[in-house]
């Protein structure tokens, strides 16, 4: 094998990429080409060289390349110009050759820095700016500020609950860039102060890192733990036609009174359809059916079996403030319905029920009426499976 890739040193760590690619061509191995996270070296005969790292300083929307003059200088100067990576040019020389440093004084290799420095302070403004335009965009859209909070944090928790893994990896994510990003905004400013002192830049260094590399260590792990997860519950999801009869503490039509052949509805041609998916706290059943003619009639419902680690009563609420019309909790009115603990509708197309660990959230439209019938019959079809589910256990 004439190739070999190793994971390098992030770009603020110069003197360690410098260390690092001379250690591996006295082994045999030279830098050919350095991308975002790996170098790759061709194999050679084993050699003593000297590698240096220059940093380009381009101004707003110049290019990061160095400039051909500076490159053709630093040939002239016995610098063999090997690769580039962003603001990341890479020179070399044999160890006793005469080429000189690329800097007498400190201080002028510090201005190089400034460009890598901008590069970390200001890697989070275009994600920060997205998501404020957005916030602002959707609170224009649905009323105020208030409501928009409201809605995103009810769709926060269900998603949570839903998919738990998924926003671990996605929190594990956030913190690991955010690490990554404040201790290379932190170490670039301290190597710029140390040159601006008159420090020269080790090119050898003798640490490793060793306590940086250990805690983004952990962090990369913790995010591939809840990675693996998030797979397992992605490739264990079971999407299928909705079965006669309910295989799960869910509804049909026909338990309302509604019959009819099964059909798909006019707007965008859904079928009736069952999807079970089981997250960290909680296994969900995503159903959806409907019957007659054009869809005359048609329920959707969602029922979560929840795990004891979820408060009952802020996912309620999520439930209330996402639901598709009544969008508040304030919309939902409370009913007593025999076998339920709690149940509450809302005009007529919504309707939530809890009963111990089991909460569902459904719309129903029968006959192509808004009927609040229809809804209290849907608590009590809710209330006698649930308990018949508990009977079976």
């Amino acid at each position: 094998m004439n190739r070999r890739y190793r994971l390098h040193f992030d770009n603020y760590a110069i003197g360690e990429n410098e260390k690092l690619y001379s250690d591996m061509a006295a082994q045999g191995w030279f830098l050919e080409k350095r991308g975002s996270y790996l170098s790759r070296f061709r194999r050679g005969e084993p050699a003593e060289m000297r590698y240096r790292i220059e940093v380009s300083a381009p101004g707003f929307l110049e290019e990061t390349d160095l400039p051909e003059e500076q490159v053709a200088v630093y040939e002239d100067c016995g610098w063999k110009y090997v690769t580039s990576s962003g603001l990341i040019h890479v020179f070399s020389s044999p160890a006793g050759s005469d080429a000189p440093e690329f800097y007498a004084d400190p201080a002028q290799q510090a201005l190089t820095l400034r460009a890598l420095r901008r590069q970390y302070i200001w890697a989070w403004v275009p994600v920060t700016v997205m998501l404020l335009f957005n916030f602002l965009m959707a609170a224009a859209m649905s009323g105020g500020m208030g409501e928009v909070v409201s809605k995103w944090r009810a769709e926060f928790w269900l998603g949570w609950v839903a998919a738990t893994a998924l926003f671990l990896f996605a929190g594990a994510l956030v913190v690991w860039a955010f690490y990554e990003f404040v201790h290379a905004a932190w170490r670039t400013g301290r190597l710029y102060r140390r040159m601006k002192k008159g420090i020269p830049l080790d090119h050898n260094p003798k640490g490793r890192m060793l306590l940086h590399r250990t805690v983004s260590g952990v962090l990369l792990g913790v995010m591939a733990v809840f990675g693996l997860l998030t797979f397992w519950q992605w490739v264990s999801k079971d999407t299928r036609d909705l079965p006669a009869a309910a295989d799960g503490p869910y509804l049909m039509l026909a338990d309302l009174g509604i019959e009819g052949e099964r059909s798909q509805l006019f707007y965008d041609d859904r079928t009736s359809k069952i999807t079970v998916e089981r997250s960290l706290l909680a296994t969900h059943y995503d159903v959806f059916e409907v019957v007659g003619e054009g869809g005359t009639a048609w329920m959707y419902q969602d029922v979560y079996r929840l795990s004891p680690w979820v408060d009952r009563e802020v996912f309620i609420r999520s439930l209330m403030g996402d639901a598709t019309f009544a969008r508040s909790p304030e919309n939902f009115r409370e009913v007593t319905v025999e076998g339920l603990e709690e149940a509450w509708v809302s005009g007529g197309l919504e309707c939530i029920a809890v009963k111990g660990n089991l909460a569902a959230y459904v719309t129903v439209l029968g006959q192509g009426q808004e009927n609040e019938e229809t809804l209290e019959a849907a608590l009590c079809a809710l209330a006698e499976c649930w308990a018949d589910e508990e009977n079976e256990c």
